[in-house]
């Protein structure tokens, strides 16, 4: 039986994608993080300008919601199928407090209405807690 990270590393390199795996372990005493998961499905015709997504809204957002890091995930077609979602935004925060803070400023509304510069799609919005 193969374990995880054989499969992952094989099913990855299948796909022509180079990989680092690293196997460090976080300290468990600086405890979890929250995140913030900002999800666009993609469908047919979507509009997603990921250009103006990295250099005007991801700053925006940042700017605003004083987050500790960002992790951005572009979808890419497998084959000849269209990639599920058109981006991933994994935003982190320290703790449940600074999530709440951030979610809470009256400048979100015009991190929001920067959306529709940017894409056609309704983001689907996750609460995450990483280990």
């Amino acid at each position: 039986m193969r374990n995880r990270r054989d499969f992952v590393w094989g099913a990855a390199t299948a796909l022509g994608a180079t990989m680092t795996v690293s196997t460090r372990v976080a300290k468990a005493a600086a405890g979890p993080t929250m995140s913030l998961n900002v999800i666009y499905p993609n469908h047919d015709g979507a509009r997603f300008d990921a250009s103006y997504y990295r250099s005007t809204h991801i700053p925006l957002a940042m700017k605003v919601m004083k987050a500790a890091s960002v992790i951005l995930i572009e979808g890419v077609p497998m084959g000849v199928s269209a990639a599920p979602y058109a981006m991933i935004a994994h935003f982190q925060f320290a703790s449940s407090e600074a999530l709440q803070a951030a979610l809470a400023d009256p400048a979100m509304a015009e991190v929001r209405a920067d959306v529709a510069k940017f894409t056609d799609i309704r983001p689907t919005l996750m609460l995450g807690k990483s280990h």
